[in-house]
């Protein structure tokens, strides 16, 4: 039991560092040479920039991320793995892999359904022989609709009353 509740919290400790939408794909964009943070804000498609910047920070006070600041101006903000950070690097890897497994699979099972519903479209239709032809029922008329009534003319529309504009109308 106790062994169980370690790899837990091993696990939850290991999520609370990467886990998240952003952060593996912010790692794998710093690592192929992205650490600038317009350069990341454009090339990671979705995330908006107070987003990204609650992110890097987070990675940062955690130590996966180093923030260099350059005293230039306009000023120059760069990010690197830190030894930590390079170390996730395999987990980042073996993520992008599976997922580029599973995309390709779904593609091919895509295919698969696409050819096996075209050969289906192109097949003769089979032709049975019928023994016996059944009557067909007679077809009854349909019911007339009714008919609308008329329209009142304009003369026997009444007017609302008029209120004058003081006068505060009643609030229900």
């Amino acid at each position: 039991m106790a062994k169980q509740n370690i790899e837990t919290q091993a696990l939850d400790y290991g999520m609370e560092m990467i886990g998240g939408k952003w952060k593996p794909i912010i790692l794998y964009h710093v690592n192929k040479g992205t650490n600038r943070f317009n350069k990341l804000f454009s090339e990671i498609e979705g995330i908006n920039r107070q987003m990204l910047s609650k992110q890097l920070k987070s990675l940062e006070r955690s130590g996966i991320l180093d923030r260099t600041l350059y005293g230039e101006i306009p000023p120059r903000v760069e990010y690197t793995l830190t030894p930590l950070g390079k170390s996730l690097l395999p987990v980042v890897e073996a993520i992008t892999q599976w997922g580029q497994n599973q995309i390709a699979e779904t593609v091919v099972i895509s295919e698969v359904v696409e050819v096996n519903t075209i050969s289906e479209i192109n097949e003769e239709p089979e032709i049975k022989e019928v023994s016996e032809i059944k009557e067909v029922p007679e077809v009854k008329e349909a019911p007339k609709a009714q008919e609308i009534p008329e329209v009142k003319k304009d003369a026997e529309i009444k007017e609302a009353p008029k209120v004058p504009q003081n006068q505060q109308l009643p609030l229900f």
